[in-house]
């Protein structure tokens, strides 16, 4: 862990309580000095594994009954946890998912798309060849799956590339697949209003969200089956950089004719291949 553990403590005043930003008549605008102490207690817990309610109030100098009412309020909204059996406290899995995030952002950003798509393309010509049906290359934009690129396929009935739409990526092979590697945390985050129906089929909530989520990571791919357009299936599966880190996805689309979920075995295979061909060039 770091060692950072925020600037000093903050003078307090009369009977321990901090001094904050206050207005001319005392009070405390817009609640700053809250703010900062919970700031500042992410900062102190982020430097060390546990700390006590007593550790917490010591270091900003507030009285005990505040340092736990911040705690608790920190607590509730998942930014720190109790740790099991004891009253100790630690980083919780909002900022722990925050934190996988922007390891994803970062590693996205070092191998950047233009590069991404030129070690792509040859994987996506073969996974096209192989499976007899149109491939995609998809990566995550906030809540939101992006085509990067797609290869058409040989049959007169196929579905066509969709290179440079956006679609949500929880109504998306590719994005599911994504999706499925983050913290459940941070799937919530994306969708703080709920997710929007784009068909009948396409998953109504978060909780029916995760539950498929859930599938996607024991399996190992995900699927899509009328949920972004009727009568479009598309299996997908991640890709990832040299240090494990998701940055992608390939998948297949197919007309329903051709797809189903009893296709997803045959397929399955062909797409771990293409999937572990980028990996590799990465």
């Amino acid at each position: 862990m770091s060692n950072f553990q925020g600037p000093a403590p903050r003078r307090t005043g009369p009977g321990g309580r901090a001094s904050g930003a206050r207005g001319n008549g005392g009070e405390d605008v817009y609640g700053a000095a809250s703010v900062a102490n919970a700031l500042r207690a992410l900062a102190y817990l982020g430097g060390r594994d546990t700390a006590r309610v007593t550790d917490v109030s010591d270091h900003l100098g507030v009285a005990r009954s505040t340092a736990h009412r911040l705690l608790h309020t920190l607590r509730l909204h998942g930014f720190v946890e109790q740790v099991p059996g004891g009253r100790q406290y630690r980083l919780g899995p909002v900022l722990m998912a925050l934190a996988e995030s922007r390891a994803a952002v970062e590693s996205r950003s070092r191998i950047g798309t233009a590069e991404l798509v030129r070690i792509a393309r040859p994987f996506l010509e073969q996974l096209r060849d192989e499976a007899g049906e149109t491939s995609n290359l998809l990566q995550l934009d906030g809540p939101d799956a992006l085509f990067l690129d797609g290869v058409d396929g040989p049959h007169v009935l196929r579905v066509a590339p969709r290179t440079g739409d956006r679609v949500p990526a929880y109504a998306t092979a590719g994005g599911k697949a994504q999706l499925a590697q983050l913290p459940v945390e941070a799937v919530r985050m994306l969708y703080p209003a709920g997710l929007d129906q784009l068909t009948p089929a396409t998953v109504a909530d978060l909780a029916e969200l995760e539950a498929d989520l859930a599938r996607a990571r024991r399996r190992g791919y995900a699927l899509n089956i009328d949920e972004s357009v009727t009568d479009v299936h598309g299996f997908g599966m991640p890709v990832r950089d040299g240090h494990g880190v998701c940055v992608a996805a390939v998948t297949v689309s197919a007309p329903s004719t051709r797809g189903g979920r009893a296709r997803a075995a045959g397929l399955a295979p062909l797409l771990r291949r293409a999937a572990d061909g980028i990996t590799s060039r990465l």
